[in-house]
């Protein structure tokens, strides 16, 4: 009965303590990823951590990044075309020149967040999210007093 016990409890430890890390397109999801100019359309990256994340010029087109952390990322010529991310926290991600075109940022967390040179992004489509001291596509800044 005791064998049987231990065997257990280290079945349950090992299960517990292996971390698999999502992979899209050769990118593991995952805090300081280094994923520049990967294919990621239309990938399902629900609530990913991918803070710090290099993802300049990736294509995530139709990707869905609700409620992702992308906090400190490079967004920097990313095509983000019809991407929600809605309720994503953006705060100090760098989304300059990146495709926007018909993407969602509903309560998305844009503090601090830039957008100098990106397309498909108007005031009214940033501020569907939570902005403060947001840099506009035409280096404008939005509730600059918060």
């Amino acid at each position: 009965m005791a064998l049987t016990t231990v065997i257990a409890l280290g079945a349950l430890l090992s299960a517990c303590s292996s971390s698999s890390v999502t992979t899209v397109g050769g990118c593991a999801i995952s805090h300081g990823a280094a994923c520049e100019g990967t294919y990621m359309k239309g990938a399902d990256i629900l609530r990913g951590n991918l803070f710090g994340a290099n993802l300049s010029r990736a294509d995530l087109r139709h990707a869905v990044l609700v409620g992702a952390i992308l906090t400190g990322a490079n967004l920097t010529n990313t095509n983000l075309q019809g991407a929600d991310l809605r309720h994503a926290h953006l705060e100090n991600a760098n989304l300059n020149r990146a495709d926007l075109r018909g993407a969602r940022f509903d309560r998305a967390w844009l503090a601090g967040a830039t957008f100098v040179g990106a397309r498909g992004v108007s005031v009214a489509t940033l501020e569907s999210g939570i902005v403060c001291r947001t840099v506009t596509a035409s280096g404008g800044v939005l509730n600059r007093d918060c």
